[in-house]
């Protein structure tokens, strides 16, 4: 069974989740919380249901350049996405990149990924994303390594959307 601590941080996490521009996402953490809240003891459903915590819903606009589902499913099958990206002065490119992580920030969620452009670890806002297609085309399996390596920058990594 859950512990209190436990019970808090599925309450907590599961409004967290509704700040997200990721409308798939909010759904499924719906889900979670009516399954957890359906077998824990009637004594924690209401709680649950009700828990005393307030997320605020953030000032983001919702996206429309690019699907996170679509992301999130093309990290997953490791599938090439091509985007149409501006950039903060307002000059476009064309990417293709290996999306290995996605960064929620507050009010900003970031998609880090291997550009093919650059050859390197590049990070595009989603909300500067003006349209995003899946390939067809893979990138090659690498246990994580990608992913171990953007992790490894640490001081390179953004803290904070640019």
């Amino acid at each position: 069974m859950f512990t209190a601590e436990e019970i808090d941080a599925i309450a907590v996490g599961a409004r967290h989740v509704q700040r997200l521009r990721d409308p798939k996402l909010q759904k499924a953490a719906e889900s979670v919380l009516a399954k957890v809240t359906a077998i824990v003891p009637e004594s924690l459903q209401s709680y649950l249901r009700t828990a005393p915590f307030y997320v605020s819903e953030g000032s983001a606009p919702p996206l429309t350049g690019v699907d996170l589902a679509e992301v999130r499913e093309s990290m997953r099958s490791r599938r090439k996405i091509a985007i149409a990206y501006v950039d903060a002065d307002g000059r476009g490119s064309t990417r293709t990149i290996w999306p290995i992580a996605l960064a929620y920030y507050v009010d900003v969620t970031v998609i880090a990924g291997w550009c093919e452009l650059r050859d390197a670890f590049r990070h595009f806002r989603a909300d500067r994303i003006r349209s995003a297609r899946v390939l067809e085309e893979r990138f090659p399996a690498d246990g994580g390594r990608l992913f171990a390596e953007w992790l490894a920058l640490g001081k390179d990594r953004p803290d904070a959307p640019h």
